[in-house]
């Protein structure tokens, strides 16, 4: 049995622009954890599988902003869901 964890408690963290600003926040900080690694050799953590999959969210995220209709069998909050693991992990 799996587990699906759920937003349900925060209505305003589910819009489409505000978890395109979490992406870009988080993405930003990955991204700036890879420079220092490759400048300095820091040896911060950097999991690209998380990296890549932001991305393909934002662009699923993107796309619904412009067209509501866009990957209409899941509902935001789902996506809402995922994306806040992403970011959190």
């Amino acid at each position: 049995m799996m587990l699906n964890p759920r937003l349900t408690n925060c209505v305003e963290c589910s819009t489409v622009s505000a978890l395109l600003t979490d992406i870009d926040c988080k993405i930003t900080e990955l991204a700036k954890n890879q420079y220092y690694n490759i400048i300095y050799s820091l040896g911060l953590k950097v999991p690209e599988v998380a990296f890549l999959d932001l991305l393909n969210y934002k662009r699923i995220l993107t796309y619904r902003y412009y067209n509501e209709q866009y990957a209409c069998g899941y509902s935001t909050l789902k996506i809402a869901s995922k994306v806040k693991i992403l970011i959190h992990k």
